[in-house]
Formats: C-alpha cells, structure tokens, sequence
C-alpha cells in the first residue's frame, strides 16, 4: 500500500511539474510574439519617419513665393523640387478616417497618403493610428491654425504606430515625434 501512496504522489507531482512547463511556455511565446509586433511597429513608424522627413526637408527647394499651400492638423501640401531636376513638384500628404481602413484587422489604423502631383495617392499603411501635424514660428513657438502659411518655419510630426495585427487582442505601439527645419522656409 505505501508503494501505491508513493506513485500516486509521483504522479500528482509529475502532473504539476508539466502544468508548469506549460505555463511558462505559453509565456515564452507570449513574450516573443508582442516583442516580434512591438519591434515591427517601431520599424513601421521608423520608417514612415524617415520617408516623411525626406520630403519635409524639401520644403520651397527651388521654389518661389510661399512654398506651404495647405497646413492643417492633418494635412500639409507644399512645393519643391523633389527630384533635384529642375521641376517644381506639388506634394500631399494626409491621413484617412479610420473607419475608411478597413484593410487590417486593427480598427484603429489609418492609412497614411503621399500624392506627387496629379499622381494617384501612394498607400503608406504601416499601421497609424494617430497623426498630427503642428506648425512652428522660427523661435520654435506654436502657430494659431489661422496664421498663414507663409510664417510657418518648422514642423514637427507626432504620429503614433501600431501593429496591424494583435496577440491576445493587444496591438504593440509605438510613438514617433520630431520636429524639421526645412532650410528653404526661412524668411
């Protein structure tokens, strides 16, 4: 009988010991998984940084009179000479509502555009979630939305990533913010 007693108590701690290892193993992929989704939001919004502070910079390049045609929280649209070839481009960029981005499995996302011209809008879905735009004086104060755009000399860009698709229904983020100085909007 004290044989039996010994099994039964091997057994029931064989069982825990198992439970455990399981436990932890669900919290290792737990783990890799929102890590894989966190640095895959962060590259998106690294990426959505440099392609738009690329064309930031490029603000008014060798082009005349008041270079900022539209500045709005969410919009901005200006001229430059994107291709350094002698012509004058006209550049968009803008976000839509988030009920329009139905391409993902994350509600919250919006789609990031960039139009060159006439050109149809190029898609930049990585995963936004918010967008802002703000505009800043050459002292680095913030404008009032009804100032012109003439008197804008900075801009800074907070913009907030997630990923497009949730572990446990939780999306990785990331927030991105920096502030340019495009050298061609000085007085």
């Amino acid at each position: 009988m004290p044989a039996m007693v010994d099994i039964f108590g091997a057994f029931v701690l064989s069982v825990l010991l198992a439970l455990q290892v399981m436990q932890l193993s669900d919290q290792a992929a737990a783990y890799y998984y929102g890590s894989s989704l966190a640095c895959i939001a962060q590259g998106n919004g690294e990426t959505l940084a440099a392609i738009l502070a690329e064309d930031l910079r490029k603000i008014g390049f060798r082009a005349a009179g008041t270079s900022v045609m539209l500045a709005d929280s969410t919009r901005i649209q200006f001229l430059a000479d994107l291709g350094a070839d002698g012509t004058v481009d006209t550049l968009l960029y803008y976000v839509d509502d988030p009920i329009d981005s139905g391409n993902t499995p994350n509600p919250a996302d919006r789609t990031l555009f960039r139009r060159v011209n006439s050109a149809p809008p190029e898609d930049l879905q990585m995963g936004v979630t918010a967008f802002r735009l703000r505009y800043l004086d050459a002292a680095g104060g913030t404008l009032s939305p009804s100032a012109p755009p003439a008197a804008i000399r900075q801009i800074r860009v907070d913009m907030t990533v997630e990923s497009m698709v949730a572990y446990d229904t939780t999306y990785a983020k990331a927030c991105v913010y920096f502030r340019i100085r495009p050298r061609n909007l000085r007085p």
